[in-house]
């Protein structure tokens, strides 16, 4: 659901400071900045980033869609860039809270604290790591489901693995967390999907997706308030009865956010991590052998690669200095997380897969500080279990096309893999 932000024309930098090269004057001496991030950086964005980020680490461009922004490259800047209110989800602008609203049509990431703060806390005590790990057993009640039909579905060929197993995984923890109704869940999937990768959709079946999930929203929070019970839904509503201070569409926009985000972010980043174990045997085999380093490898493999290789696009509300550079106010920012969790300066030797990395859970994939994932406790939970899972059905798994031809779709703000076919070895 993120958009690129609308930005004012940017003033000169002050004098004194430096700024990235733009490349050549174009017509009428328009400056003709850099597009680094086209369809080539999808498949391999640290090999654009690295040399950005070691080059001119605070660089301005062009985007996909024409817009210029800067971008933001180097560990200890994007730390900083994370946890500076100048730099605003909202564009410095509130939305009008006499306005009603379907849910995703104002969510968390049109807000800056303090009104992301009051809206956010609602769900915090629903997604702790203690209350995710309650939801375990079930979890990897539907990884071995599916990794049973996937057995049954192949007979001696490959899986296609994110339709066979990622996507419907995803959704069916997300299904657990939010108590969704067996008979429910069919009609609710589609939606899901379909807003999760909007390729090739009109504009009508997203509005009908937008609807039908703002229905399920408000339909669940009413089941909820008639019968409250030990799901997110409810544990939401208990904290805005208890907390107040957010409206009844901001309640539901925040839940339709943590049902949609937490799909294909998720979904997307089990593909990576096996891409990732695909590529490197012998952390593979490692893994595979010793199922209690998993927890710890996640973390690696979320620094590794990442869905989204910035975090959601900023606007500068005043002038802000990164080093030499000053970005102007009213510029777009693109932090640069992808870039970030591969910077030699944060973690040694970042080319190389270590499932015991100690700077692992230093990886900026969730973010960092007001707008740090709130689903993260649950994204691990599921990302251990799947992988716990993969690895202990299949005593080898091979790549079943070169996974340079892998074809990669989505957008700069969030990188979609398309298919994923392997080929197992050994079912237990």
């Amino acid at each position: 659901m993120d958009t690129e932000p609308t930005v004012t024309a940017a003033p000169p930098a002050s004098a004194g400071t430096t700024t990235a090269p733009a490349g050549s004057a174009g017509p009428a001496g328009r400056q003709r900045l850099p597009e680094p991030l086209g369809a080539g950086f999808l498949a391999r964005p640290e090999e654009t980033l690295a040399g950005i980020r070691e080059t001119c680490p605070v660089a301005r461009i062009r985007t996909p869609a024409g817009r210029p922004a800067w971008l933001v490259t180097r560990a200890e800047d994007v730390r900083a860039g994370f946890m500076d209110p100048r730099l605003s989800l909202s564009g410095g602008r509130v939305p009008d809270p006499d306005v009603r609203r379907r849910a995703l049509d104002v969510t968390l990431v049109n807000y800056d604290p303090p009104d992301h703060t009051r809206i956010r806390r609602l769900a915090t005590p629903a997604l702790t790591p203690a209350r995710m790990a309650a939801q375990r057993e079930r979890i990897e009640r539907a990884a071995a489901e599916l990794l049973d039909a996937a057995d049954a579905a192949r007979g001696r060929g490959p899986v296609e693995l994110m339709d066979a197993f990622a996507r419907p995984f995803a959704f069916r923890s997300l299904c657990e967390v939010f108590d969704v109704r067996e008979e429910e869940r069919a009609a609710l999937y589609q939606p899901v999907a379909l807003l999760a990768d909007k390729t090739g959709c009109s504009a009508r079946a997203v509005e009908e997706s937008v609807a039908r999930i703002d229905a399920f929203v408000r339909t669940a929070m009413a089941r909820r308030e008639a019968a409250p019970g030990d799901d997110l839904v409810s544990r939401v509503l208990a904290a805005w009865h208890e907390q107040g201070g957010a409206s009844e569409d901001e309640v539901a926009s925040l839940l339709a956010m943590l049902l949609l985000a937490g799909f294909d972010s998720t979904v997307q980043a089990i593909g990576m991590s096996v891409v990732a174990l695909l590529g490197h045997r012998d952390v593979q085999d490692a893994l595979r052998d010793e199922p209690g380093r998993i927890p710890r490898a996640v973390d690696e493999l979320l620094r590794w690669d990442t869905p989204g290789p910035f975090s959601t696009k900023r606007v500068a509300l005043e002038d802000v200095r990164f080093g030499d550079t000053v970005i102007p106010a009213g510029s777009g920012v693109l932090l640069s997380v992808a870039a970030a969790n591969h910077d030699p300066r944060c973690h040694a030797a970042p080319g190389t897969l270590d499932p015991d990395r100690r700077t692992a859970a230093r990886h900026l994939s969730f973010g960092l500080g007001p707008h740090y994932c709130p689903g993260s406790a649950l994204a691990r939970l599921e990302l251990t279990v799947a992988l716990t899972a993969v690895l202990a059905r299949w005593h080898h798994l091979e790549p079943a096309v070169p996974l340079d031809e892998l074809s990669w779709g989505g957008g700069y703000l969030h990188r979609r893999l398309a298919a994923l076919p392997v080929l197992p070895h050994g079912a237990v």
